[in-house]
């Protein structure tokens, strides 16, 4: 975790999803395995997207486990958040993985950054998906991590 100098930042938010068998894990201050849920991949329809689409977010946020984790998260994260910048904390990553990257890690991400800026309107957040790059969105930074704006 960094800190900045100035007191008065806004606590600056990034999720990111990965493929372990990309490599390792991208450095986070929490990171989630989400190898438990069931894997699109194994779906001939959804195999060629990504959790960029809807019917793969739908396939993946559907699934109970999915639910219960992702609120969890939530919860989580309500208490934990606004407690960062009283520790002068003004930057947190939250990394998802699973096995390639494309699908679950990338829903998961996509819909807890979405989450998360409803509930935290002033925070700034930033979503990248680390194995999408040239898939979708072009590369918007050197670590080769994919930002959805």
């Amino acid at each position: 975790m960094k800190t900045k100098e100035k007191e008065n930042e806004q606590l600056s938010v990034t999720i990111i999803s990965f493929g372990y068998k990309e490599g390792p894990p991208p450095n986070a201050n929490v990171l989630f395995d989400v190898r438990f849920l069931k894997n699109p991949y194994w779906v001939d329809e959804l195999r060629p997207l990504t959790g960029l689409d809807k019917a793969v977010q739908d396939y993946v946020l559907e699934q109970e486990a999915a639910k219960d984790f992702l609120q969890s998260i939530i919860a989580m994260m309500k208490s934990l958040l606004p407690q960062l910048t009283e520790l002068n904390i003004y930057e947190f990553t939250i990394a998802f993985g699973c096995t390639g990257g494309q699908h679950r890690s990338t829903a998961l991400a996509e819909s807890l950054s979405k989450e998360l800026k409803s509930i935290f309107p002033k925070y700034e957040f930033a979503c990248k998906h680390r194995e999408l790059s040239g898939t979708r969105k072009k590369t918007t930074n050197k670590d080769n991590l994919v930002s959805k704006q």
